[in-house]
């Protein structure tokens, strides 16, 4: 990826960031980085980063072919001479933020589901007084989050970055990056119970967002009897009153806040479903955290549109598809499953389903039960692409789900086979809810679906 830093900095800066060493002090002005040698052009910084799959160390001298600059552990070759490029990118991208002269506050947002919409939330309340600067999409690990710091802007006054991970240690380093004055913990699922083995140790892993907190508060759900021993945590609840700050609605579109016992304010919500409110109030809690004031917290959820979250709905081939596979566990099919309740209300709807990733040895158990968990009433059809999909099928059937509307592949290699179940087994106007872990690559079905030109 190549980033165009918020801030120019020198090679000389750069350097002294990440404790590197100069072949001699450089006054060159660095407008560029990027971590992919394919990009780099004239002048950019290449950070040739080392990884399970790749070694940036091969690519130095094409980029310096290109005239571009190097950080990297070859001290022979590089401009910038660090140990370690990985954990130089981290250290330049502190620096980095703890230079930014307008800096308020930091946020940091973890959890199993949810991280995401809570982070969009939170930038549109933020930016209703402050200048805001969040990552985008999926740059939430130990490459994406500290490239989304180095594109702040010189005026940020607030910098949220969601984090994501799949071992433990991961989220430690990068709290330590950001170094945050506030954290979330949406909640703790069970995603990547495969590489971690027990929703203890989740939750262990996503409190590592303290490791970088000096003081502070993290925000945390009260009904997650894991995060309890928390010290300075800030409690939320839906209908529950007594928490720190808690949501009540009058009505499914009417939103009350409340923080420590007084309404704090009282707006129209464009979204009934529970999980969306979780996630309002999550980032609600946040921004009050951070003086917002209540009446331009009531606008910021007043401006609150589908276009805040992360799934999209996307017409191919007059079929309506809710794409929503940049990743997947137990519990978030089931909240992308209310939310698609409310979509096409009186129009046929199906769902699509790949396998769920790391879940280690509890992959059977947990597909069963996402199969048992399949509303009937909801879907018309059940499509099934992946090998562990086919506990969904047990699951769905063992739970009453017509075997006849569903259609299984559990060849990943063969999205055609699903794409063509789809074509032919669905109607123009159809609505179909897509899910999946990110590895199953889904998008490659909706590319076949598309009509040729």
């Amino acid at each position: 990826m190549r980033i165009k830093l918020g801030v120019p900095m020198t090679l000389s800066d750069i350097s002294n960031a990440c404790n590197g060493k100069l072949p001699s002090n450089s006054s060159k002005v660095i407008k560029y980085i990027t971590t992919d040698s394919r990009e780099a052009e004239e002048g950019d910084l290449f950070i040739a980063l080392r990884g399970e799959r790749f070694n940036g160390e091969e690519y130095v001298d094409s980029v310096k072919e290109k005239g571009g600059f190097v950080l990297s552990a070859n001290a022979k070759i590089a401009d910038v001479a660090v140990s370690n490029t990985s954990a130089a990118l981290l250290d330049l991208a502190h620096n980095y933020n703890k230079n930014l002269p307008y800096l308020l506050y930091n946020i940091g947002i973890t959890g199993s589901v949810g991280k995401t919409t809570t982070k969009e939330f939170l930038k549109v309340f933020l930016s209703t007084g402050y200048n805001t600067h969040a990552n985008e999409g999926n740059m939430n690990n130990e490459i994406g989050l500290p490239l989304s710091v180095l594109r702040a802007p010189k005026e940020t006054e607030i910098c949220i970055m969601e984090m994501g991970m799949n071992h433990l240690g991961e989220i430690s380093r990068l709290s330590k990056c950001l170094r945050p004055d506030i954290g979330i913990i949406t909640n703790i699922g069970t995603s990547h119970i495969g590489n971690l083995g027990s929703r203890e140790n989740i939750a262990k892993a996503k409190l590592e967002i303290s490791d970088g907190m000096s003081g502070g508060r993290i925000i945390i759900p009260a009904d997650e009897p894991l995060l309890s021993r928390i010290k300075n945590k800030a409690v939320f609840s839906l209908n529950k009153k007594g928490d720190d700050f808690y949501l009540l609605s009058p009505s499914d579109y009417i939103v009350e806040i409340y923080h420590s016992g007084k309404l704090f304010c009282r707006s129209e919500f464009a979204f009934s479903e529970i999980h969306l409110k979780k996630c309002l109030l999550a980032a609600a809690s946040s921004a009050i955290l951070c003086d917002i004031s209540p009446s331009l917290l009531k606008r910021g959820i007043s401006s609150i549109s589908k276009n805040n979250i992360r799934q999209r709905l996307i017409t191919v081939n007059n079929r309506h598809f809710y794409a929503d596979y940049y990743n997947a566990s137990p519990e978030s099919i089931t909240s992308a499953i209310q939310a698609i309740r409310n979509i096409n209300p009186e129009g046929r709807k199906s769902l699509l389903l790949g396998d769920v990733m790391e879940l280690g040895n509890k992959s059977e158990e947990l597909h069963l039960e996402i199969g048992r968990n399949i509303p009937r009433e909801l879907f018309y059809n059940l499509f099934l692409f992946g090998k562990d999909s086919e506990y969904i099928f047990e699951g769905a059937r063992e739970a009453g789900f017509p075997v006849r509307r569903i259609y299984r592949n559990p060849d990943t290699s063969r999205p055609d086979i699903t794409a063509d179940q789809i074509i032919n087994n669905t109607i123009p106007g159809e609505t179909i809810l897509m899910k999946a872990s990110r590895g199953i690559k889904l998008e490659r079905i909706l590319e076949l679906i598309k009509p040729k030109s």
